[in-house]
């Protein structure tokens, strides 16, 4: 069992669920994404989910979008993340997960790849555009350094599939909590109870649900049925609105904690 699996054992023992916020690297420079880790850390984050920039973000919206075009203008360069991730390995309480579309992944060739999250510290990898059935070889290398390969169930997925996605997945279930992609929703659909309940039906594995929760109330809602929240374009609207202003990282730290005080 991984880092992640470990510390899900821990939370559900103590009836705690887990929050995970979401930064895009670099966005809106790497200074300030740095400071931003360690602020959602003191914040009281259990995991720390960090994406990639991509030009063809498939799940992302268009606050996500945004932040990550920003980043690319600017020149953004993996190698170079990953060195300054690897810097902080020693100095972060929460263990990271990495998001990227598997062109960049592939880029780098599965075996390279994996021994950089490894070497970066990386406990956990989503890749939303890649299919079950095409991510063997990506998982057993990931899992030859105890780094969890991570899926993601939908509304639309049906029992038998998430079964074997239970079955592959690595420390948690990404539960997608509606059909569309990322983004600040000013309601979440109404059978989001009944869809995570219908997911615990067929798997013993954490839940943790995005897409669309954009505030404490929603949070505390969501806590009630899942294992775990992530959140990811309600911090990175925070930080678009004051990208260069004074206070941001504190402001940051403070969405995080009102997030972390609305959860068990």
């Amino acid at each position: 069992m991984g880092k992640i699996g470990l510390k899900f054992k821990k939370l559900l023992s103590q009836k705690n669920k887990a929050l995970i916020p979401f930064f895009t690297a670099f966005y809106p420079s790497a200074e300030l994404f740095k400071e931003f880790l360690f602020r959602a850390d003191d914040g009281g984050a259990d995991f720390i989910e960090v994406g990639i920039p991509f030009s063809d973000p498939l799940a992302d919206g268009k606050m996500i979008q945004y932040s990550s075009q920003s980043v690319l203008k600017s020149g953004f360069n993996f190698s170079q993340f990953l060195e300054e991730i690897s810097r902080l390995k020693s100095s972060l309480s929460a263990p990271l997960v990495l998001m990227s579309y598997f062109n960049p992944v592939l880029q780098r060739g599965i075996e390279n790849f994996s021994r950089e999250m490894d070497e970066a510290n990386i406990q956990g990898v989503i890749i939303p555009d890649l299919s079950l059935e095409e991510s063997r070889f990506l998982k057993e290398e990931l899992a030859s350094y105890d780094i969890d390969l991570i899926y993601l169930v939908s509304p639309t997925t049906h029992s038998q599939r998430i079964e074997q996605i239970s079955r592959c997945s690595g420390g948690f279930i990404y539960l997608v909590s509606l059909t569309g992609v990322t983004g600040m929703r000013e309601k979440l659909p109404s059978n989001l109870a009944q869809y995570i309940s219908r997911v615990k039906k067929v798997t013993s594995k954490p839940l943790c649900v995005g897409f669309g929760i954009s505030n404490p109330y929603q949070a505390r809602k969501v806590a009630e049925y899942a294992d775990g929240i992530i959140v990811g374009s309600a911090l990175i609207n925070i930080i678009k609105g004051r990208e260069k202003g004074r206070g941001l990282s504190q402001e940051v730290e403070n969405f995080v904690k009102e997030i972390r005080k609305a959860i068990p």
